[in-house]
């Protein structure tokens, strides 16, 4: 019983996370559509797409590559919110009263670690993507998608033991 409870948990719990991540992405570079059709603000790789407009509303095949991106990204950003930093903070054990700093800041810390190899790959033409250091603009909104979803990480072992309290 306590172990489908826990699956529950994480199963609502990743969903959520993934689903805030890809508002976030969304709300901080949306597709933008002007009079020569969709063009991408978020996207990695060296042929973004171009449909025309009409094509572009009338199959979703066309949307796909759009989307892609923002999909890996909110993936990412879960696996290093949900994943990374609850076995973190399991192996690190910190007390209660600072579970939500600790949480909050490896979170924090793995994120900005992930922009930062995204913008080298960039640099180095390893592929082509976003750059969130290369521009004090860029900067501030990756930081609105980030500290969003660090404070969110930092919530998640704090709901879990108060969850896992009300059980016993």
């Amino acid at each position: 019983m306590v172990g489908s409870r826990r699956r529950f948990y994480w199963l609502v719990v990743i969903t959520v996370y993934w689903l805030c991540a890809l508002y976030l992405l969304f709300w901080m570079s949306p597709i933008s559509v002007d009079g020569g059709g969709p063009s991408v603000t978020f996207y990695w790789g060296n042929h973004p797409p171009t449909p025309t407009m009409a094509d572009y509303d009338r199959n979703i095949v066309t949307r796909l590559p759009f989307l892609y991106p923002y999909w890996f990204a909110a993936s990412i950003i879960t696996f290093l919110g949900c994943g990374l930093t609850s076995w973190l903070v399991r192996l690190w054990q910190p007390r209660h009263s600072s579970l939500f700093l600790v949480s909050s800041a490896t979170t924090l810390v793995s994120l900005l670690l992930v922009a930062a190899i995204s913008d080298i790959g960039s640099a180095d033409h390893v592929w082509r993507g976003p750059m969130m250091y290369v521009a004090v603009s860029s900067f501030l909104v990756g930081l609105k998608v980030v500290i969003p979803m660090s404070i969110l990480a930092g919530l998640v072992p704090l709901i879990r033991d108060r969850l896992m309290h009300e059980q016993t």
